[in-house]
């Protein structure tokens, strides 16, 4: 008589494995959520970098002094300095303020 092997996983190893699973996802998780919040926090800090440096160029072509507001309707659109206004990848919105003063975002974890 010949023995009969079976070959596979028995339900405990399985069970470790997914333990494992669970563990490294709980471990994880709130890492990649922090690694996505900086990741949206400096790319709204570059947004509005480059929005001082429109509002700068603006100010500079059309002899404005550092006072001036710009409008959307200056900076944004088609044949203007940009083709349309960038927007704060969290759902923020972009106050443009005076040309002496830096573009302010709306989230108050964007306003630095």
């Amino acid at each position: 008589m010949k023995a009969k092997t079976s070959a596979g996983f028995t339900l405990i190893e399985i069970m470790v494995v997914v333990a494992i699973i669970g563990l490294l996802a709980t471990i994880a998780i709130p890492s990649l959520r922090y690694a996505v919040d900086q990741a949206r926090q400096k790319t709204c800090a570059i947004s509005r970098k480059n929005i001082d440096g429109v509002k700068a160029q603006w100010a500079l072509e059309h002899a404005q002094p550092p006072t001036a507001t710009p409008t959307d309707a200056d900076l944004f659109g088609e044949s203007r300095y940009v083709d349309h206004k960038p927007g704060c990848p969290a759902g923020g919105a972009y106050s443009l303020n005076t040309v002496a003063e830096k573009c302010t975002c709306s989230l108050v974890p964007h306003a630095n």
